[in-house]
């Protein structure tokens, strides 16, 4: 059944329409993507679903009590609040009560006598409430989903206000998470989160999550593992397509292909009759001549396939280097009080294509940085081989002069013509008078689009590239795999985008928790070793069909048979303890409850000590629900 439902939906901007009759739904529990180049309306869609912009006309029905959670590209957390308070605060009355419990326990630690007992008592007044409010559950939900979207246990209590841009999206998606819609609305999720995050919330949409989501995203990777149906707006209109990003990459080209076919049918077709009609009037066979015009006039025209406007990416040919093109010795980096990395060794040879990894604040934009002589190293030495020339693409876009024209900063580092530097700027859709615009007045996509510009424009052998797909929409990435994969040169680059670096890395580099690992293969390659690397012993395959089950117990010697009813035994005996302890837990954590609602516990000045030994329990009992599933999988893998 669909939660929603959007029909003849029609929205235009001056005398731009965005898009006209556009209808689609999404079903409960699906995972649906919307798709389409920057600027064709995928935001503005999501907006109108969550009200927070109308359509011109047409209709968005929504089944009765559907929740709707919205995660835009810009998010609004309250900024007074430390950050965990702000995420697990899902509604205003619940954030006042986990700031007003914050405050008192505060005030407690310094009060005696009256004063302690008073606020003892309005303590146990306020957490009860919280209790009600589902103010404990929410607390370790929300901290849960914030260390898996890659916080510290220290980013916690920092204020909002001293959040990183992505930093609060982060924290935004975590508070959407938390609260669990019906329909979640997801725009663009991936952008701040590093590989590590981008699994994490695969996993959770696919695993733990039980809503519908609609997803505006450009990370390829992330779509074929999560959606089931590709919805893509192209031309104003929406088409559908079962299955992942890959399995519509696949049926699009087969109906582009398709269509230029019949056009090239058609267009062969409506000249053979034209020409007949010529032939006809010629003739002054006029009778015959109106019939071929009727037969004309009642073809339905096929659409010529319109190329659709993306940037044209094209190295030139490299020139050719010393086979070994970079060589770190020994090269450390590090921060007051936090360390990068140590003594790296670490050969670059010529053509190789070179993806690091790692979670974020890891070091990979640093190393980029110091190769590209951007920053300085502690210790160490950088040495480039014979006859290398390196050009480096910055994420953040600070080697662009603001008050300079995009032809001005184009032409500045690059030994080419007006002439040739428009050319290229037109294969990047800077067209006409966009060539005058100022690089401050750009967008993060066209600053993007520059940036890669003002690559190709210096002819280089070694790319250095750091997160070089950020900006850039589906067909845009796209393009750019394609040159990177036919440039003869070297690449070494930093990105979260695990369908680049599938598609172009022959190695790859891991900077993690101050170790620098390679591994030789591409990302699936990489991923694939280190599920290797951190699997059990490999059992022995189970059979499937009953009878090979019942011929296999049957052909076990009896010593086995034995040692795994030993074990089962102990399992079972082990689940029925930890059943036990779980029981006598939560009852005791009942208990605690109602001592801190009661005021006989301030007046004897115990609700301090049974407030950590809830604390305590609280992470007890999480533990020996942990454990509980280990046994019962455990149990039911010998059984079977």
């Amino acid at each position: 059944m669909a939660v929603i439902t959007l029909s003849n939906i029609k929205k235009a901007f001056g005398n731009r329409d965005l898009f006209e009759d556009t209808s689609f739904f999404v079903n409960e529990r699906e995972r649906v993507s919307l798709i389409g180049a920057n600027g064709t309306g995928k935001t503005t869609l999501l907006r109108i679903i969550c009200g927070e912009e109308s359509a011109d006309s047409g209709t968005v029905n929504m089944e009765p009590g559907v929740t709707v959670g919205y995660l835009p590209q810009e998010v609004d957390l309250p900024e007074i609040a430390e950050m965990f308070l702000a995420v697990m605060g899902v509604t205003p009355e619940l954030l006042a009560c986990a700031s007003e419990l914050a405050d008192l326990e505060v005030k407690i630690k310094h009060a005696a006598g009256d004063e302690a007992h008073k606020l003892g008592s309005h303590y146990a007044e306020v957490s009860h409430k919280f209790d009600s409010l589902h103010g404990f559950d929410y607390q370790i939900s929300a901290k849960a989903i914030l260390l898996g979207l890659g916080f510290d246990e220290s980013d916690l209590s920092k204020p909002v206000r001293a959040l990183s841009g992505g930093q609060k999206t982060r924290a935004a998606l975590a508070r959407l998470l938390l609260l669990s819609p019906d329909l979640l609305l997801l725009d663009e999720p991936t952008n701040h989160l590093d590989i590590q995050a981008c699994e994490w919330l695969q996993d959770y949409l696919k695993e733990r999550y039980n809503g519908a989501a609609l997803i505006v995203s450009h990370d390829r990777y992330f779509l074929d593992q999560v959606v089931s149906r590709v919805l893509e707006l192209e031309n104003g209109a929406i088409s559908a397509y079962k299955g992942n990003y890959s399995a519509f990459a696949h049926q699009k080209a087969d109906k582009i292909e398709e269509q230029r076919k019949l056009y090239k049918l058609q267009q062969k077709e409506i000249a053979r009759i034209e020409s007949a009609i010529q032939t006809l009037f010629s003739d002054r066979k006029f009778s015959r001549r109106d019939s071929k015009v009727k037969q004309l006039e009642r073809i339905q025209r096929v659409q010529a396939v319109r190329d659709q406007k993306t940037v044209k990416v094209s190295f030139a040919s490299a020139v050719r280097s010393g086979r070994e093109v970079l060589r770190l010795g020994k090269l450390s980096k590090s921060y007051p009080g936090r360390g990068l990395f140590a003594n790296v060794e670490y050969v670059a040879e010529r053509g190789r294509k070179i993806g690091i990894v790692g979670p974020n604040g890891s070091g990979k934009t640093t190393l980029l940085k110091i190769i590209a002589d951007r920053e300085t190293p502690d210790s160490g030495e950088v040495v480039f081989g014979h006859n290398v020339d390196p050009v480096y693409f910055a994420q953040e876009f600070d080697h662009l002069v603001p008050s300079r024209t995009v032809l001005e900063e184009l032409l500045a580092d690059a030994d080419i013509t007006a002439s040739q530097a428009r050319d290229i700027l037109a294969k990047f859709l800077f067209m006409g008078d966009d060539s005058f615009k100022k690089v401050e007045v750009l967008s993060g996509g066209e600053q993007c689009r520059l940036a890669l510009a003002k690559v190709l424009a210096n002819s280089p052998n070694l790319l250095l590239l750091d997160e070089p797909t950020n900006h850039l929409d589906i067909a845009s990435r796209e393009a750019l795999e394609e040159a990177l994969k036919a440039y003869n040169g070297t690449v070494i680059t930093a990105s979260h985008d695990r369908y680049l670096l599938d598609a172009i890395a022959d190695e790859i580099i891991e900077i993690k928790d101050g170790e620098f690992s390679h591994y030789l293969g591409n990302y699936s390659n990489y991923r694939e070793k280190l599920r290797a690397a951190s699997a059990p012993p490999p059992r022995i395959a189970k059979k499937t069909e009953a009878s090979a089950q019942i011929e296999t117990k049957k052909a076990r010697p009896l010593s086995s048979l034995r040692e795994t009813e030993r074990k089962i035994r102990e399992l079972t005996k082990k689940q029925i303890e930890l059943e036990t302890s779980i029981h006598a837990t939560e009852k005791r954590m009942s208990e605690l409850t109602d001592a801190l609602g009661s005021e006989e516990t301030y007046k004897n000045g115990s609700a301090k000590e049974l407030s950590i030994e809830y604390d305590g329990l609280s992470d007890k009992l999480r533990q020996l629900y942990t454990d509980w599933e280990c046994v019962c999988g455990e149990l039911t893998e010998l059984q079977e």
